[in-house]
C-alpha cells in the first residue's frame, strides 16, 4: 500500500501562533520556495531520509514494497521532470524554507503608542516628505 513518506507542508499561520503562543511578539515569517533537481526519485529519497525528513507518524510502515516505489519513482518522472521536453533529464523537486523571527519581551525595549494616538496619518506623511523633496 502507500501512504505519506515525508512531513506535511506547515500552514504559515501555524508558526506565527505557535511563536505568539509561547510569549514572543511581533512575529515576522518569510517563505522561500526553491527548486532542486535529482537525477532520479532515489536520489531524491536518500536525500530527503538523510535530512531526516522521514515520517514521523507513529502508526508508520517501516518500509514501502520495491513495486510501490518504483511505481512512484515512474509517476514522479512523468508529472515532475527536470527538463518537460525530455523526461530523461531527471525531476525536479519543491522545498520550503521558513524563516521566523519574533522578539521576547524585555523592560528596555520600545513600546509602541497606544491604538489611535496617531497624529498624522500614513498618507499624510509622504505627501509632505514629496512637497518637501520638490
Amino acid at each position: 500500500g502507500v501512504s505519506t513518506h515525508v512531513g506535511p507542508y506547515i500552514d504559515l499561520s501555524n508558526v506565527g501562533s505557535l511563536l505568539s503562543g509561547t510569549g514572543f511578539k511581533l512575529p515576522t515569517i518569510d517563505v522561500d520556495d526553491i527548486q532542486i533537481g535529482y537525477p532520479n526519485m532515489m536520489v531524491l529519497m536518500e536525500h530527503l531520509n538523510r535530512m531526516g525528513e522521514g515520517n514521523a507518524c507513529a502508526n508508520r510502515k517501516d518500509r514501502v514494497g520495491l513495486g510501490t516505489f518504483l511505481g512512484a519513482a515512474c509517476l514522479y518522472r512523468e508529472l515532475y521532470p527536470a527538463d518537460e521536453n525530455d523526461a530523461t533529464e531527471g525531476i525536479v523537486a519543491s522545498a520550503q524554507v521558513i524563516y521566523a523571527i519574533a522578539w521576547k519581551e524585555h523592560e528596555s525595549q520600545q513600546r509602541p503608542d497606544e491604538r489611535g494616538s496617531a497624529t498624522r496619518k500614513v498618507g499624510d506623511i509622504s505627501v509632505t516628505q514629496t512637497k518637501q523633496a520638490g
